[in-house]
């Protein structure tokens, strides 16, 4: 004899309280799309920021680059900074002029969009503002020297800035601003 406990109904009744209303079916719709939007969007500002430190990282890996030419070569190389861009140039001793480097890795970088370079460098104080700004702003030179610097990466977003330096002996780094 059959319990009620195992008793399977078929009445019309209780089928249809056994399944899910309009309403939950929405409420848990509208769950999952707030959840996936989130995720996407924490996801897109890793991949910038992921973006600007391999930005940096790079530049530090050039600018190390540009040393060792530098060495090899037996010539003074520069970089120039503006705010959106980055060019390297050599030192031709018979011009008496530098001359921008025009070949990969060196050509003109352009940064991503939405980041702005600003620099401090030491040593170039006692010239005339006239030569000063003809001159790069950070020299590397055939010792295998650098001119002391350091070159902040600062994006418009709200995060802090990355700055790629070097002491002047040390390899160039990129690290975290700390502000």
């Amino acid at each position: 004899m059959p319990t009620s406990a195992s008793r399977i109904s078929d009445t019309p009744r209780e089928v249809f309280q056994r399944g899910f209303t309009l309403l939950e079916l929405l409420v848990v719709v509208v769950l999952v799309a707030l959840l996936t939007g989130t995720v996407i969007l924490g996801f897109t500002g890793a991949d910038t920021e992921q973006r600007l430190r391999g930005g940096a990282e790079q530049l530090a890996y050039t600018i190390e680059l540009g040393r060792q030419y530098a060495l090899q070569r037996n010539r003074e190389w520069g970089l120039y900074v503006e705010p959106d861009a980055i060019e390297f140039a050599e030192f031709d001793p018979e011009e008496r002029a530098w001359v921008t480097q025009v070949g990969r890795p060196f050509d003109k970088a352009d940064l991503m969009p939405g980041v702005t370079l600003r620099v401090e460098s030491e040593g170039l104080g006692d010239l005339p503002s006239a030569e000063r700004d003809r001159l790069p702003k950070v020299i590397l030179f055939s010792s295998g020297e650098v001119t002391p610097f350091t070159l902040f990466m600062e994006p418009e977003w709200n995060a802090p800035a990355w700055e790629v330096s070097s002491d002047g002996l040390s390899r160039t780094a990129a690290a975290r601003a700390e502000f």
